[in-house]
């Protein structure tokens, strides 16, 4: 499975084959290295993911991340998100940062204090109602979002989070700038919105072209297409039932690059790019080069 970066978001390019983990119980799990950035350099491999919730990991996936090693997991969920679906990352030693993007839930401020012992005791997918895709959490993500006041919009939400999550998107990258943090895997519920504005953050730090960042956001609509659709349907189900919230829009599991495109924009029209506008909300300039350094390298090793 691979990203074709020259063309449209594609699984069929031999370049990229090892891009996307393919691991029981991953859903959306995959590598954001190896693409070009600043100065001829490239994003070092294996060193950052992106992901789904990862509560229906198996014994084989948890063996591929210790394997890494897998040292921090950056968690954008809702504190019910993360209740519905706890990540199965038994017997990793990696610590997991929860940063809550949407609510005024608490940060954890450093990542020795919470490991990645805490998960489901089982084997992840075998539990009920945990399969990837399951959708049983991103309800609440859905809501928590509406709670701010936001219209149920992809561009309105992506707007809000933007103007008004700084401190929470910076605390996500500066997360992966602690020293010993990476490899690391960020997530939330789909790895798409909370998870496609983090990574495009950190990729425009690094020099990223932006056709690079938004193919690589798109990619999530080939790796969701059938969870996405089950989910949604699901959503609107449970919406529907219990009333709360208007109803979910069509488009609310989509990724077009557009959309990236946009939001990407609005960060340079507000603060000249992602490291003015992490700067702007609490980042210190050792940090940004710190991270740049450590995500960067001249040339990938086969």
């Amino acid at each position: 499975m691979t990203l074709d970066l020259d063309t449209t978001p594609s699984l069929d390019n031999p370049a990229d084959a090892d891009r996307v983990l393919n691991l029981p119980g991953a859903l959306n799990l995959r590598d954001v290295g190896g693409y070009p950035a600043a100065d001829g350099r490239r994003v070092r491999r294996r060193a950052l993911l992106r992901s789904a919730a990862m509560h229906g990991l198996g014994d084989e996936a948890r063996a591929a991340l210790a394997a890494l090693p897998l040292r921090t997991v950056v968690d954008l969920r809702e504190d019910t998100e993360a209740a519905h679906e706890p990540n199965a990352l038994d017997g990793l030693t990696a610590a997991t940062r929860r940063i809550p993007i949407y609510s005024s839930g608490a940060v954890v401020p450093s990542a020795e204090d919470v490991t990645a012992a805490a998960g489901t005791g089982t084997d992840g997918a075998a539990a009920a109602g945990n399969a990837p895709g399951s959708g049983a959490a991103a309800a609440d993500g859905v809501r928590a979002a509406a709670a701010t006041g936001v219209r149920m919009d992809l561009a309105d939400i992506y707007d809000f989070m933007i103007d008004n999550k700084g401190d929470r998107l910076t605390a996500a990258v500066l997360a992966l700038a602690e020293p010993g943090a990476l490899p690391a895997v960020v997530h939330c519920s789909a790895g798409k919105d909370r998870t496609g504005l983090t990574i495009m953050l950190v990729l425009d730090l690094l020099g990223v072209d932006d056709d690079v960042i938004a193919s690589d956001y798109a990619l999530t609509a080939e790796l969701l297409h059938d969870e996405a659709i089950a989910a949604l349907r699901r959503l609107g189900t449970v919406t529907a039932a219990d009333g709360q919230g208007e109803p979910l829009p069509a488009n609310l599991m989509a990724c077009p690059p557009e959309l990236i495109r946009r939001a990407l924009a609005r960060v340079r029209a507000g603060h000249g790019g992602a490291r003015g506008y992490l700067l702007a909300h609490g980042a210190t300039p050792a940090q940004l080069d710190a991270l740049t350094e450590a995500l960067l390298v001249d040339a990938e090793p086969a």
